[in-house]
């Protein structure tokens, strides 16, 4: 029994259309576990939308994009890979001056400028190295990258940098804050926005996540891998941490209420209190134990239990999850 995504599409791909509309040059990030929903599947829509360009996160992604998307193909990640200098279709990332040395000259290559991201890239003091040695060498250069922070940026950063590239540049951004006024005062570059998230998640409303009810008993005594004791019903239900069900990342809510929730769910825990992603009724089911590797385990003292078939609602984290099947409606 499945763990699946059920798509409201007609929603859904009204979102898509509608971003693609409003943002000129839009090139939708596919990258990792395609958001959910797999990079076969994002890369079939790309194609739908007409998007003459996409961006995988690593090399080794460019093949399955390739299988559902005939455009260009840009490397998000400075992921040099050899094999696929070949493929004029495909875009390097390239963020270290030494590689663009020694890098081969047919190789289609973006420049990625160092952000208070603070990840990768060349700092900006040495770009005219970089554009001479391009130039030198006849590279084929399709422009330069920032990674922004999600975090707001100091503007006078942006207008510092975007005012020492070369006119007429492509400029190939992500996490672009202000981008009208921006491109209004930047009329000489192109901008191409890189957009993953509020592209594929941006209307959440569209998605739902279901697990499937796969037993239900009534236990008066032990269960589960670690026996713990229980009084009342346990469901088993498909989704586990190979789904990716019961992964957490780090809090990055630092507020008030954000260590006050961190606080909630360690006394939750240490009262041996585990909540789970699963709800059944509208109410959140909790865990009898940790996930297992392809299903769960819950307990439920409700009078409406669920049967075998039926169906839990589960609150996922989309770029952690990975699910047995889609389901466009």
């Amino acid at each position: 029994m499945p763990l699946s995504l059920f798509i409201d599409g007609q929603k859904w791909r009204s979102h898509l259309n509608a971003m693609v509309a409003a943002k000129s040059g839009l090139v939708p990030v596919i990258k990792g576990n395609g958001y959910g929903f797999g990079l076969e599947f994002l890369a079939s829509e790309s194609t739908r939308l007409g998007v003459e360009t996409v961006a995988v996160g690593l090399a080794s992604e460019v093949e399955k994009v390739r299988s559902a998307f005939a455009g260009e193909i840009i490397i998000l990640s400075p992921d040099h890979d050899k094999e696929i200098v070949t493929d004029s279709t495909v875009i390097q990332t390239i963020s270290d001056i030494k590689l663009l040395e020694t890098i081969d000259p047919s190789t289609q290559v973006i420049v990625e400028i160092l952000t208070p991201l603070n990840r990768h890239g060349i700092q900006i003091s040495e770009l005219n190295r970089a554009t001479s040695i391009i130039g030198n060498r006849s590279l084929k250069l399709r422009g330069f990258a920032l990674h922004l922070p999600l975090a707001k940026v100091d503007k006078s950063w942006i207008i510092s940098v975007l005012s020492k590239l070369p006119r007429a540049s492509t400029v190939w951004i992500s996490h672009l804050h202000d981008a009208k006024e921006v491109r209004e005062k930047f009329p000489d570059l192109v901008f191409r926005e890189r957009i993953g998230t509020s592209l594929w998640l941006g209307n959440e409303s569209a998605l739902e996540a279901r697990a499937t009810v796969l037993e239900n008993r009534n236990i008066q005594g032990t269960a589960g891998y670690r026996q713990r004791k229980t009084s009342g019903n346990v469901i088993v239900a498909s989704g586990g941490t190979a789904h990716g069900i019961g992964l957490t990342a780090p809090q990055g809510d630092f507020s008030i209420i954000g260590r006050i929730k961190i606080v909630g769910r360690a006394l939750e825990s240490f009262t041996g209190k585990m909540r789970s992603p699963f709800t059944w009724d509208g109410k959140v089911l909790n865990f009898l134990e940790p996930p297992h590797m392809q299903c769960s385990l819950l307990t439920s003292n409700k009078s409406a239990q669920p049967k075998v078939g039926d169906e839990l609602k589960v609150r996922v984290r989309y770029t952690t999850t990975n699910f047995d099947q889609i389901i466009v409606r």
